[in-house]
């Protein structure tokens, strides 16, 4: 695999929503989506990283790369317009699958996938 500017060249993730970092594009069932530098960041970012939850300040530090310290107590709220554009963008049929954890953060949940479950070590 190639690295370009700090990018690690990989596969495309498919599915629903199918991101290709490679092209540099999105689609969605199959037809692609307009989405600025960040969305797209964002975006790639969560689809792969399914299943887990990300929190605002880790998304500020991995795709930002900003100190969320650093960037005041707006900060955060920057995340939440950001997720929130890009379900616009994804449309009804799609902005599902980026859920919100409250008070914690946000998490992709892939097309077909059942909600996750919280288990407790005592019930594993």
């Amino acid at each position: 695999m190639a690295a370009h500017a700090g990018f690690v060249a990989s596969t495309p993730v498919r599915g629903a929503v199918d991101v290709d970092r490679l092209a540099w594009q999105v689609l969605v069932d199959g037809r692609p989506i307009d989405l600025t530098y960040l969305e797209f960041e964002v975006l790639d970012y969560l689809v792969r990283n399914p299943g887990r939850v990300h929190s605002r300040e880790e998304l500020l530090r991995e795709v930002w790369r900003q100190d969320p310290g650093a960037l005041g107590a707006s900060a955060p709220r920057t995340v939440d317009v950001m997720i929130t554009r890009l379900r616009r963008k994804l449309g009804r049929h799609h902005r599902d699958h980026i859920e919100t954890v409250r008070r914690v953060g946000y998490r992709y949940r892939p097309a077909g996938d059942e909600p996750l479950r919280s288990h407790s070590p005592s019930t594993l």
